[in-house]
């Protein structure tokens, strides 16, 4: 069972759906892709205000 609870725990780690949603929004602002920029950084947000972080 331990090493079932070091699983979940990398999986509930936030520091990858941040860094994930963070390089979405720059890359889609750099490509000017406004719907997609707009829509991950709702993403972040969300997941900050979620309590998750």
């Amino acid at each position: 069972m331990p090493q079932l609870t070091a699983v979940r725990r990398r999986a509930a780690e936030p520091l990858l759906p941040v860094a994930a949603l963070t390089l979405l929004a720059v890359a889609a602002a750099a490509l000017d892709a406004r719907v997609l920029c707009w829509s991950s950084l709702g993403a972040l947000a969300g997941f900050a205000l979620s309590g998750s972080v």
